[in-house]
């Protein structure tokens, strides 16, 4: 009885501890208010051009972006709008579909006709024109 009681408690511990980690990941990125957010929105099933613009802009991110995303400057977000979170992003960003979205303080950019011209038939152009507006806006 006592072995059943300390392994729920210590489950019990570990699933605090690990909520209050992810709470506090969540808290850094939502009270950086400064930060560039790029937002990739998808559903649960995704074309060869939505999932080249996630690839392609992760890519450009991790290879382009890395001093301004560990200093907190820039955050890239990939979000399944078929989740009730992501259904609620989606809705204050006014997507239905896979989108892409820059956010700076407040001021939206919609990237999604440019993403799907690009992404996945001329990816070099893609990068490029979405760098160039990373960098315009990180200014």
């Amino acid at each position: 009885m006592k072995k059943k009681l300390i392994l729920m408690i210590c489950i019990a511990l570990t699933a605090m501890i690990s909520a209050c980690a992810q709470s506090a990941d969540n808290k850094n990125v939502a009270t950086n208010e400064d930060a560039l957010k790029l937002y990739y929105f998808h559903g649960q099933q995704r074309c060869a051009t939505c999932r080249a613009i996630e690839e392609t802009a992760k890519e450009l991110f991790d290879n382009q972006f890395v001093d301004e995303q560990q200093n907190g400057k820039l955050i890239f977000s990939v979000i399944d709008i078929s989740t009730p979170d992501g259904e609620k992003m989606a809705d204050h960003y006014k997507v239905a579909f896979s989108s892409l979205v820059i956010d700076k303080c407040g001021s939206v950019n919609n990237l999604t006709d440019m993403a799907f011209r690009y992404a996945r038939t001329d990816p070099d152009t893609f990068k490029a024109r979405l760098k160039s507006e990373i960098e315009k806006l990180l200014e």
